[in-house]
């Protein structure tokens, strides 16, 4: 059943992410035609901000998923349902102070960036608008995504996403296709919202009829949620705040240049976690039922596999970055896109942002929130400071550099504390999986080093050369990893044969 589950969330996932790739792709090149680089990179900093709001859940969806896992696996109807009361009443309270942020951001913020040539009236109500989508999510959707999550059933999740994003992104391309007030623009998510919310309601009523949330609080440990708080920073800082710092300490275009990039890393991101939906959730149940063994050997093969697939898309994002950059930004001519530095750093932070993966989805399955606290914090420390330094510096490139100083820190430390605490995985093997990634993305652009260019002057041409690129990478990420990872190869690919039939059936 965890392996069926597993599968559904895998491929509802993936058409969720392939989607939001391509709209992700497509609405941020209309921004750049139609308003410019400055309204371009003003939305993104305006997001990236707004999103350190989350941080008012104060890690509470990480613990509530976490206990949910038990009674969901010995169907404890009762706890289940004290628990879910607790997270109404608790993601109410968020959504309040959520709200009451976002009012107090959009009165200072004008004053905190040099807005260009943009009024502050449309700073001030971007604010607003893309605020309060933020709250209303936790207000009304928090509680259902919570139960979904730990009962491994992100495909429902997905699917309902999936047709609101399709209503939004229709009624958004008409909108600036005649040129519509960006403000007007930004409120097209709350019609998305209102389906996303009555249709996870519908879903979650008719299969979990005994859900009930006005029961009595159950005593949860919340005060571990502070702890998980610190895990989501550590994982949404790396994503977000290197933008704003650049806003902040250069310009609203140059914010735009990164966010350019950032998209395209964002997207790699979003493909990986695909084949990481429901994870921490099934590991989660295994932990509940004491299956330590299994544990390790499913921990073993994911970590496998998410290093292979990261080595894969890296190798041809590395060849295929500055041409697609080139493409994308065509007919932007208010300040230059293409750095191929930025490409190069980007990629290798990209790399090892995703060697966290297999050891997060242990922290949240465990609930290892304490134990990780410190290596957490000082994190974001470490990244924080390095690059409101470096920005100063080197611009784009010192704030690059900072993300993967901090990331180098997070990984190698975190890697020991779980190995330490959770399984009995030789840490050599892991390391070696991490170099390996490297070497697969070098190798794979030996040819375009010495001489192979990809010329491509439409995205059509550039998808033609993708598709090229993405066999020969294909290639030498499986012959390397065959070679010397042959057992866990077998293993794995063992495991997906019988893993499809299995649960089609």
């Amino acid at each position: 059943m965890r392996t069926k589950k597993f599968l559904y969330n895998s491929v509802t996932a993936a058409i969720l992410q392939a989607f939001t790739l391509l709209v992700g792709l497509i609405v941020p090149r209309l921004y750049l035609v139609t308003y410019g680089s400055a309204v371009n990179g003003l939305v993104s900093t305006i997001v990236q901000f707004v999103s350190y709001f989350n941080y008012v859940e104060a890690g509470l969806g990480s613990v509530l998923i976490y206990a949910l896992f038990k009674p969901l696996a010995t169907r404890d109807t009762n706890e289940i349902n004290g628990i879910v009361s607790v997270a109404k009443k608790e993601y109410i309270k968020a959504s309040g102070l959520y709200f009451l942020l976002v009012v107090c951001l959009s009165l200072v913020y004008p004053f905190m960036i040099n807005i260009d040539s943009i009024d502050v009236k449309t700073v001030i109500l971007l604010v607003l608008v893309i605020g309060t989508f933020g709250a209303l999510d936790f207000y009304t959707m928090a509680k259902y995504q919570v139960l979904l999550i730990s009962d491994q059933k992100e495909y429902a999740i997905s699917l309902i996403s999936l047709l609101a994003l399709l209503v939004n992104f229709i009624v958004t391309i008409l909108l600036i296709k005649n040129n519509v007030y960006i403000v007007l623009v930004r409120l097209v998510p709350m019609l998305s919202f209102v389906i996303r919310s009555w249709l996870l309601h519908m879903y979650v009523s008719h299969r979990y009829p005994f859900i009930k949330y006005n029961q009595p609080s159950i005593n949860l440990r919340l005060t571990r949620r502070w702890d998980a708080l610190i895990l989501q920073i550590s994982t949404s800082i790396n994503l977000s705040v290197p933008v704003v710092i650049i806003a902040i300490s250069c310009s609203l275009k140059m914010a735009s240049v990164y966010s350019v990039y950032s998209m395209v890393f964002a997207g790699l991101i979003g493909i990986i976690s695909v084949f990481t939906a429901g994870v921490s959730a099934s590991f989660g149940n295994l932990v509940a039922e004491k299956e330590f063994d299994l544990l390790t050997r499913a921990h073993t093969q994911f970590e496998f596999s998410i290093y292979g697939i990261t080595a894969f898309l890296y190798s041809c994002t590395l060849i295929l970055i500055n041409p697609f950059v080139s493409i994308y930004t065509s007919g932007v001519r208010d300040i230059s896109y293409v750095h191929p530095i930025y490409g190069i750093l980007f990629v290798i932070w990209g790399i090892l942002f995703n060697v966290r993966i297999p050891y997060t989805a242990l922290v949240n399955a465990a609930g290892l929130y304490r134990e990780t606290r410190k290596i957490n914090l000082l994190q974001v420390v470490l990244l924080v400071v390095l690059a409101i330094i470096l920005v100063q510096l080197l611009g784009i490139t010192g704030v690059l550099l900072a993300q993967i100083i901090a990331m180098l820190y997070w990984e190698i430390n975190l890697i020991l504390v779980i190995k330490h605490l959770v399984i009995e995985e030789p840490l050599k093997r892991t390391f070696l999986r991490i170099i390996r990634m490297f070497i697969v993305v070098g190798l794979s652009n030996i040819p375009f080093l010495l001489g192979i260019q990809v010329t491509a002057s439409s995205l059509y041409e550039w998808f033609l050369w993708a598709m090229g690129v993405a066999v020969w990478c294909g290639i030498v990420t499986l012959l390397s990893n065959y070679m010397f990872d042959r057992k866990v190869f077998i293993n794995t690919a063992f495991r997906l044969k019988i893993m499809i039939p299995r649960s089609i059936a």
